[in-house]
């Protein structure tokens, strides 16, 4: 019968020397005596007290190992009860003391029965069971495989939103940007104290017997300003519709003001959209910047086209372009020459930007050097898409000598039933209200004295460049000067050979150099 000392000895197969990580697997695979009661999921408790499931490493010689525990982790391992595990402890200290003794034990397990089997050691009172190891994974306090937050998130407070607005609750800063119509502080800039709605206002309520009891038709309705007016004179049907968001705040509106049962309002463009009936008249404030930049005219003709009756109005549906010459000195010092001494720094290179695109501004009509000529006339009845672009010859009259530094483009629009009422951006004309377009502003490199007895021509071209694409333009102007005007012969300077950029985004390097004037700063001699 094999001794006590070795049935607490693991079989060992000539060991050497051990290492503090050998030392500690050896320990593991040993049958050690405890004083324990049978092992469950609840003894192991205090394994993972420290909420890790793990016991904390030590590390010898550079290997990290696991500190063993009070109660072993090895499956299939002997629990001795009733407070053995001091004696047998120290049986395996004292056997460790040299090599020699280490393996005449390992010797003399091999011929001892299975350490599998139950061992009966000589006191009868010890009793020696062997157990599985329990699953850690079944103890109360495990690591969670699932990360937890060491604070909860505050859950946000509920938004009450009227359905109406649901899609422009969920709109980001990106939407806002692409839908500027959407925006508040557009919504208020575009109507308050502007020119333009007072223009509407009085002709909607001079001719309101060309509303009342008809169906109409306000395209770009916004926030329902002129679908109301159109309501309020007595219209039989009013028709809101928008392309943006903001169709969502005209809802909201016209419930406010009881006039839903007139007013219809709907969203999207008007090649998509399918109106029950046809219309008498179209109400639109279609205008854009130099008339016809960013415009909605061809939301205009393609309502036209399809909805409106025979003999049918459109408001308004007159319109004219003019281009004048202006000495803008100290506009053009403040948008273009600042950038040539900055804290004594060249900054040409964005000085070459700024005199690629338009500018908007105020303008006054006494820096004005000649008359306004027409570039441009449309009427919306008879209109077609071909009229939308403009390449003609221009001639400017002096009426005032004077350095040349832009040109400005400006308009008019009328309604043809009433022509007393004049919408206009003309800088000579003072209004208490504000001008939401103002005048565009062209400035040139170079600027030039412009005199009486010189005849001033050139041809001006104002395009898209996409295909109806009114967010994408271009301008290009070509001026001379000359003492003597003959269509046969002609001996003149140019002045001017430059094109203007009106984009959405920022001009590219190559955007910025086809837009410089092709005379630089000393002009040329064409014959």
């Amino acid at each position: 019968m094999p001794s006590k000392k070795s049935k607490n000895v693991l079989n060992r197969k000539k060991p050497v020397k051990l290492s503090l990580a050998e030392f500690h697997n050896q320990l593991d695979e040993m049958q050690t005596a405890k004083t324990c009661e049978k092992t469950s999921a609840e003894n192991w408790k205090h394994f993972f007290s420290n909420g890790s499931g793990i016991a904390n490493g030590t590390r010898g010689r550079g290997v990290c190992c696991e500190k063993l525990s009070i109660v072993d982790q090895i499956e299939g391992r002997a629990i001795v009860q009733n407070g053995a595990t001091t004696k047998a402890r120290g049986i395996f200290e004292s056997t460790l003391n040299s090599v020699a003794e280490r393996k005449k034990h390992s010797e003399k397990l091999d011929n001892s029965k299975s350490a599998n089997q139950t061992v009966k050691p000589e006191n009868s009172d010890i009793k020696i069971s062997l157990l599985q190891r329990p699953n850690p994974q079944d103890a109360t306090q495990a690591r969670s495989k699932t990360r937890v937050r060491s604070a909860g998130r505050i859950p946000a407070p509920p938004r009450k939103v009227p359905k109406e607005l649901e899609d422009l609750d969920r709109m980001t800063s990106a939407d806002f940007r692409h839908d500027t119509a959407a925006r508040l502080d557009v919504m208020r800039n575009r109507q308050k104290d502007q020119a333009h709605m007072y223009f509407f206002q009085s002709v909607i309520h001079h001719q309101r017997h060309l509303i009342k009891d008809r169906t109409i038709l306000v395209l770009c309705c916004g926030t329902g300003t002129l679908a109301l007016m159109a309501a309020q004179m007595g219209a039989k049907r009013v028709y809101a519709v928008d392309y943006s968001k903001v169709t969502g705040y005209t809802t909201l509106v016209v419930r406010q003001n009881g006039y839903e049962g007139v007013i219809t309002v709907m969203n999207g463009r008007m090649k998509d959209l399918k109106l029950p009936t046809k219309v008498d008249g179209i109400i639109c404030n279609w205008m854009g910047y130099c008339l016809l930049y960013e415009s909605e005219i061809l939301e205009v003709l393609e309502a036209r086209d399809r909805w409106l009756k025979k003999g049918g109005f459109i408001l308004p549906d007159l319109a004219a372009l003019y281009l004048v010459a202006s000495e803008e000195h100290k506009l053009k010092s403040e948008r273009c020459n600042h950038w040539r001494n900055v804290y004594g720094f060249n900054m040409n290179a964005i000085r070459r930007y700024a005199l690629a695109e338009p500018c908007v501004a105020l303008t006054t009509g006494k820096k004005l050097l000649t008359m306004a000529h027409c570039v441009l006339r449309l009427d919306l009845k008879r209109a077609r898409r071909e009229d939308l672009f403009i390449d003609r010859n221009i001639r400017l009259s002096v009426n005032r000598e004077g350095y040349l530094e832009c040109f400005l483009l400006f308009f008019e629009v009328q309604f043809s039933n009433s022509l007393n009422f004049k919408l206009s951006c003309n800088p000579c004309l003072k209004s208490p209200f504000k001008s939401l377009w103002m005048q565009s502003v062209l400035f040139v490199e170079q600027p030039f004295v412009m005199r009486k007895n010189i005849h001033y021509t050139g041809n001006l071209k104002f395009k898209t460049l996409k295909p109806n694409k009114f967010n994408e333009m271009e301008i290009c102007i070509e001026f001379y000067e000359g003492r003597e005007y003959d269509y046969d012969l002609v001996m003149c300077t140019l002045r001017v050979a430059k094109r203007w950029l009106m984009l959405e985004g920022f001009q590219t390097l190559s955007d910025v150099e086809s837009c410089q004037d092709e005379q630089g700063e000393t002009g040329g001699l064409y014959l």
